[in-house]
């Protein structure tokens, strides 16, 4: 599946990380060119340094071939607009907008994107991966709208650092679904050993969170 997202912030880097681990061809549109130069040594060629609300550029970034367009834009602004071109220009399938300002949800809504996140339930706008106590990332909402996908980074004393993933008793509505791991990302078989440092990516609940975190999480 090809995806184009623009803006590499925040949002963008951990949805482009975690697609690109599950074997997506990602373009990422950012205008800012530190920004580019950052995500160009992390993850390599798939930055494209352009404004996400001008057709020529996201032309450039191959927006008419993808099946997913994807808006994570530092403003509503120019999500929107960036998810209309997409839309209605290129004639994307299916769009996907990352909101920051909740009184504006409805109006992405009314003007036909498909999926409307609401970033003020993601944990990622306000801290980054990595931050010490709040380890767990939302990377979107999932099918159902009690559903959410997260990222966990396990961490070096955690009990379930070398076990294997068919042994770990997660909460009874969470799953694991990606192990992504230094040099690859695997499939959660039941024999894949879990080590220090994975990140976990996982199906859960809004109920289940704290639950799943700590499973991930303790020692």
């Amino acid at each position: 599946m090809y995806v184009v997202i623009v803006g590499c912030g925040g949002v963008g880097y951990h949805l482009t990380k975690a697609l690109l681990a599950a074997g997506h061809e990602v373009t990422v549109v950012e205008r800012n060119p530190a920004k580019c130069e950052l995500l160009f040594e992390e993850m390599g060629s798939v930055v494209s340094n352009g404004d996400g609300t001008a057709v020529a550029d996201l032309r450039k970034a191959g927006t008419a071939r993808a099946q997913v367009f994807i808006g994570a834009a530092g403003r509503d602004e120019t999500t929107l607009v960036a998810c209309q071109i997409a839309k209605h220009v290129f004639q994307v399938g299916h769009t996907l907008a990352v909101v920051k300002d909740t009184k504006n949800e409805p109006l992405f809504s009314v003007l036909g994107v498909d999926v409307v996140v609401n970033a003020t339930r993601l944990v990622v706008t306000a801290l980054e991966e990595g931050v010490p106590g709040q380890p767990l990332v939302h990377l979107r909402n999932a099918g159902g709208p009690n559903q959410t996908i997260v990222s966990v980074p396990v961490p070096e004393d955690a009990a379930i650092a070398g076990r294997r993933v068919g042994e770990i008793e997660l909460p009874p509505h969470s799953f694991v679904s990606l192990v992504i791991k230094r040099e690859q990302a695997l499939l959660p078989a039941h024999d894949v050993v879990v080590e220090s440092h994975d990140e976990l990516v996982a199906v859960t609940t809004v109920e289940e969170e704290q639950a799943l975190y700590e499973v991930v999480t303790g020692v």
